[in-house]
Formats: structure tokens, C-alpha cells, sequence
């Protein structure tokens, strides 16, 4: 159940049934004799037990272009506006460990917007402690700013604000932000920036100041296929140098989480019988080298150009020389 829990989590999109229950490393496999239908059976069960732990798994039906769900297998996600935890599963004297470990995150990372959603849980966690709720370490303390577009987020209104970009250039924008994340000690945030009419990522240490959004202002709504995960940097994406198409391949057993982790969602993964091919725009073929040594031990290979391999191979030889 909790690999079940796990694999939805971190999957950029909805499960389907198949991908469930024919997942060896989720878990309904086991027997050889163990038919489809009794795979499905567990898998329903194991949806009402989290149903009453707070955790709500809905179905997602495919669309066709008229609107009218396709003849397809259905799709599995979680609902993560139902979903809770209920008082009742943790003790007191667990939630006051949460608690603790809350406040240490805020004070090493006050300006993480990303952060700021634990607030509403260590409210809820305090009740349960028997503590009051208010901190002199409040997450956004310092930063209205940031506060100001975490509001605007929240209530999905545009956000206007000033930034300054790596070359000093500082520019009033009005963003609509669709979704935040953290790569390394910087915080991100993505939206349709009004100006450029695009998509455009921001580093939240670059935004000089923010002004509320008034509710009067019109709301907007995330486009359906919007994913985050898309606009996720990986190591090798910074530089200024033309984007060359690379490919990596993995072994087919890799588990589709690991998978997930190691591309962010990012470029095209194409399935065989053997490997799993990755084709993706790099950068800098040097972090690319060294990206895929990383992950070597999770059976990662770097395929092409054949540049990209030599560096591979050059690193690999250096740190044989290195030791003897």
C-alpha cells in the first residue's frame, strides 16, 4: 500500500490501471497465479483502506476530443483537495516532533516560498500538541514580498512584480503563477509572464519587490496540461551554449519512480525491449558526462553524440588513473 502510495505521488501524471497493477515494484504481481481480476480486487481494497486513512485516490477517465470519455482504461490519481490526515493518526508527542522539525526547516529556509503550505499543517499539528500555533519564526518573515505572491498564488490572481535577471537587467513583470519548486538552495517559481505572453521560470532571490494583487483583479485558471516538472532544470542546462540533442538509455527494469526522479519529467522516453531510451536538449556535454556517472549504478548510459561518450569515457578513465 505504501508503494501504491508512493508511485502516485511522485508520477508527473495519472496511473493507469494497468501501470498499477502490473508494476512489480508496487507490489499486486506476487503470485504467478494471481489473475487480473483479483490484482484489480486488491487494488480497490487498498483504495478504501487509504480512503479512511485521509488519503482519496480518484479515477481519471481519458477525454476524447469532443469532450466524451474515450473507450480507454481508466486512470488513477490522488485527489489532493480531499485528501488529509486525520488528528487521530499521529499521538501528541509526535506531533510536537513535527512540529519541532517544522520550525528548524523555516529557520534555515525563511525565503522558500515552496515552504510556506507547511504552515497550514503545523497549525493543525500544534492543536493536536496541545501548543499555541504562533512562532516568532514565521516562514515568510522579511520577505513581503514573497508573502505577496504566495497570496496572489493562492487566490490565483496575477501577480505583479519586479525582477532582476542574471545580467542586472531589473524589469517590472505580471505573472501568472501555475506552479513552484526548489533545485539546489534556489527557489523557483513558473507562470504565463503577460509581458513575453509565455511561460517563464523566475528565481524568487531575483524578485526586488512584489505588490498585492487586489481581488478585483481577474482570476486565472492553470491550463489542465500544465506540469511543473516540465520546467525543471537539470544540471546540464546551464550554460549559453547551443542545445544539442543527446540520448541516455536505462536498463527496462528501473523502477518508474527512479526513473521519474532522474528526468524530471523532461525530454522523451521512449520504451524497447531492453532499454529505455531518453532524448533530451543539453547544454554543457561536461555536466552531462557527469550527470550520467551519477546515475551509473542505476544502469544510466550516455548513447549519443559520440562526443558525449567520449567524455564519459575520459572521466571514467581519469578516475581509474587517479587510483592506481
Amino acid at each position: 500500500m505504501l508503494n501504491l502510495l508512493f508511485s502516485l505521488h511522485v508520477s508527473p501524471r495519472p496511473l493507469t490501471t494497468s501501470e498499477i497493477i502490473d508494476d512489480p515494484e508496487i507490489g499486486y504481481v506476487g503470485k504467478k497465479s494471481a489473475t487480473r481480476d483479483s490484482r484489480c480486487r486488491a487494488f480497490r481494497r487498498d483504495r478504501e483502506t487509504l480512503a479512511g486513512h485521509g488519503v482519496h485516490v480518484c479515477e481519471v477517465l481519458p477525454k476524447s476530443a469532443g469532450g466524451v470519455a474515450a473507450n480507454e482504461e481508466s486512470a488513477w490519481a490522488i485527489d489532493r483537495k480531499r485528501t488529509h490526515a486525520a488528528l487521530g493518526v499521529l499521538s501528541p508527542y509526535d506531533a510536537e516532533e513535527i512540529v519541532c522539525a517544522i520550525d528548524q526547516i523555516f529557520e534555515l529556509h525563511a525565503d522558500d516560498p515552496s515552504l510556506w503550505p507547511l504552515q497550514t499543517a503545523r497549525t493543525k499539528l500544534c492543536e493536536l500538541a496541545g501548543r499555541n500555533p504562533s512562532s516568532p519564526k514565521h516562514p515568510n518573515e522579511g520577505r513581503a514580498d514573497l508573502e505577496s505572491i504566495w497570496n496572489a498564488f493562492d487566490r490565483l490572481k496575477p501577480v505583479e512584480f519586479t525582477y532582476r535577471d542574471a545580467r542586472g537587467v531589473e524589469k517590472k513583470r505580471l505573472v501568472d503563477t501555475y506552479g513552484m519548486f526548489t533545485r539546489g538552495t534556489h527557489s523557483y517559481l513558473v507562470g504565463f509572464d503577460h509581458t513575453a505572453e509565455d511561460l517563464r521560470t523566475f528565481r524568487t532571490d531575483r524578485i526586488i519587490a512584489a505588490k498585492h494583487a487586489p481581488d478585483t483583479r481577474s482570476s486565472y485558471a492553470i491550463p489542465a496540461e500544465f506540469d511543473v516538472a516540465g520546467h525543471q532544470f537539470l544540471p546540464f542546462d546551464f550554460s549559453r551554449a547551443s542545445a544539442i540533442p543527446c540520448t541516455f538509455t536505462f536498463p527496462t527494469g528501473i523502477a518508474d519512480n527512479e526513473l521519474m526522479l532522474i528526468t524530471q519529467g523532461r525530454g522523451e522516453l521512449t520504451g524497447g525491449d531492453d532499454l529505455w531510451t531518453w532524448d533530451i536538449a543539453v547544454r554543457d556535454l561536461d555536466a552531462a558526462a557527469s550527470f550520467a556517472l551519477e546515475y551509473a549504478s542505476l544502469g544510466m548510459r550516455a548513447s549519443a553524440p559520440r562526443e558525449l561518450v567520449e567524455r564519459v569515457r575520459d572521466r571514467i578513465e581519469k578516475a581509474v588513473s587517479a587510483h592506481e
